[in-house]
């Protein structure tokens, strides 16, 4: 068993919400290497999370991006392969969307206990 995750945030541009380390998530690792340039060099990893909400998005309700932007084009096409596969990755998103509906629309906040003030005194009462 692997090292547990730490708490990330999604990485689309439009939630950019907390992802718990006990949440699922859809992680995009990224990497650049050289070729042709003599010795080749390969940089550190960076590793991009997707709530399955976004992953989802991305996959199957947005367009598919432009030709003249290769490197969307490719995490689009990534992402279409992996959501499109199987079923899990939506069954996530409804999921999490299920507990958030629940969270903002049913679950009420414990309001405060009420303080009980005296009745105000009068000028004359007061001297």
């Amino acid at each position: 068993m692997g090292r547990p995750r730490a708490l990330q945030i999604c990485c689309s541009s439009r939630c950019l919400r907390e992802i718990q380390p006990n949440e699922k998530a859809v992680a995009l690792t990224c990497f650049a290497q050289t070729l042709g340039m003599g010795k080749r060099r390969t940089s550190k990893s960076e590793r991009l999370f997707l709530c399955p909400q976004c992953a989802y998005r991305v996959a199957g309700v947005e367009k598919e991006p432009s030709k003249t932007a290769p490197f969307d084009l490719a995490i689009f096409k990534v992402l279409l392969d992996l959501v499109g596969a199987d079923p899990d990755v939506a069954q996530a998103g409804w999921e999490q969307l299920q507990r958030r509906r629940k969270s903002l629309l049913y679950e009420q906040p414990a309001l405060p206990e009420g303080e009980v003030l005296p009745p105000p005194r009068r000028l004359k009462e007061a001297s």
